[in-house]
């Protein structure tokens, strides 16, 4: 089933998610949903609390990069249940991010190069993968969220100002009660 999306403004975007304690069957219905909502919306990447969940679980359908900079998608996309982040690379390199929670916009975000991650998968087995490039910046974006941050938090200053008038937007039309994120630079 395909999800509405948590859009920027609603502070459910910045909240710390709650640990998986146990593989179910409302989780896995949850992973089956986000695939189906990511696929449908065209995304690389997707995390429960962008489809309203506050659970520490994402998704992400990229396998590769090729030299040539295109994209090699999974047949079924890879879940990341309980993600830790660690040895980030000394090398970090700028690239244009954009999201689904803060649709029409992107902005430059700097992040290391390669990331190591620890997971769990639906069958509740933990793997421990060292990702670059690209796949590198779709996982610390997307675990960006499960921490309640937002690439824009991660923009320099003057280049988040361009973005402005679109995010108050984006607040204005999704998020008609009002919401307020709780943690803005913007504000």
């Amino acid at each position: 089933m395909i999800r509405e999306i948590t859009y920027y403004g609603n502070p459910l975007l910045r909240r710390k998610a709650d640990p998986i304690a146990k593989i179910t069957d409302e989780v896995k219905a949850l992973y089956c949903d986000m695939c189906e909502t990511m696929e449908a919306l065209k995304g690389v990447g997707l995390a429960a609390p962008q489809v309203g969940e506050s659970l520490r679980m994402f998704v992400m359908c990229v396998e590769k990069e090729t030299e040539e900079g295109e994209l090699v998608f999974l047949k079924t996309p890879k879940v990341f249940i309980n993600p830790v982040l660690s040895e980030p690379s000394k090398e970090k390199v700028s690239g244009r991010e954009g999201c689904l929670s803060i649709p029409g916009l992107r902005g430059d975000v700097v992040r290391p190069d390669a990331i190591t991650v620890e997971a769990m998968d639906l069958d509740g087995v933990v793997f421990k993968e060292r990702y670059q490039g690209f796949l590198a910046r779709i996982i610390m974006h997307e675990n960006d969220h499960l921490n309640g941050v937002l690439y824009v938090d991660r923009m320099v200053d003057k280049d988040l100002l361009k973005l402005k008038k679109g995010l108050e937007r984006i607040k204005r039309k999704y998020n008609s009660e009002g919401f307020v994120a709780l943690s803005e630079k913007t504000a």
